[in-house]
């Protein structure tokens, strides 16, 4: 009688995942080379670090903002709605509130944010025009061009202090100079920020190296003609 010894053929090594790099790098990756970041996206990049950055900073261009433009901004506001400051409130009391409803706000919403802009590209890129990224590598790629949009509520600062309101930052709104600010042309443009347009390229540029049949013309295009009719509703309403 003889023992027949069966060969088990050995397992096929997994290949590992793709490392998307230090925090450091990737922060950098984001502003100079986003394509070569997006490419070492594996199934799990990383996103929650750069969030974190991208609130902090937030905060940080929120409270260098002075008591006086808080209370300038409201008031315009109610301007431009046709309503009057309650009698009695203290202007004080006013941008302490708002300073507090804006810092809430800026810790909270970003992450609200990020899961819905990630949920849209989803709904655009992969069921519609048929890509294979997961929602948590769109994740990541909204987390990081975040970081853009953070360094332009910064960048707003100096626009913020020299008209004593709260600005849309740098925005196409410089070229309709002389229009009547309540027109709809002047609103459509001002809703352009150009770090906000900067943001949308580069998530253009993540959906198309995550999914290769699509170019990152298209992508680009299609986050445009999106935030287009965002910026009409804006311009309406």
């Amino acid at each position: 009688m003889s023992d027949t010894l069966s060969v088990v053929p050995p397992a096929t090594p997994t290949a590992p995942e793709p490392h998307a790099g230090s925090f450091p790098r990737r922060v950098i990756d984001t502003f100079l080379s986003p394509v070569a970041l997006f490419r070492r996206f594996g199934a799990r990049p990383p996103w929650v670090d750069v969030t974190i950055v991208g609130v902090v900073v937030g905060l940080l261009a929120f409270a260098l903002i002075p008591s006086e433009v808080l209370v300038n901004t409201a008031q315009e506001a109610m301007r431009r709605q046709g309503t009057e400051v309650p009698a009695g409130m203290d202007p004080g009391a006013m941008a302490g509130i708002q300073r507090i409803s804006m810092m809430v706000a800026a810790v909270v919403m970003p992450w609200i944010v990020l899961a819905v802009t990630a949920g849209v590209m989803v709904l655009l890129f992969s069921v519609i025009l048929g890509g294979s990224a997961t929602f948590r590598q769109y994740l990541s790629v909204v987390a990081h061009a975040s970081l853009i949009g953070a360094v332009g509520s910064l960048a707003a600062l100096p626009i913020t202090l020299s008209t004593g309101v709260m600005s849309s930052g740098i925005t196409l709104g410089a070229l309709a100079g002389g229009m009547d600010p309540d027109s709809f042309v002047y609103q459509f443009l001002n809703a352009w920020n150009v770090f906000l347009v900067w943001q949308l390229v580069v998530m253009g540029l993540g959906a198309s190296t995550l999914n290769r049949r699509i170019g990152a013309g298209t992508a680009i295009g299609v986050l445009l003609g999106v935030y287009a009719c965002i910026a009409v509703l804006i311009a309406v309403i």
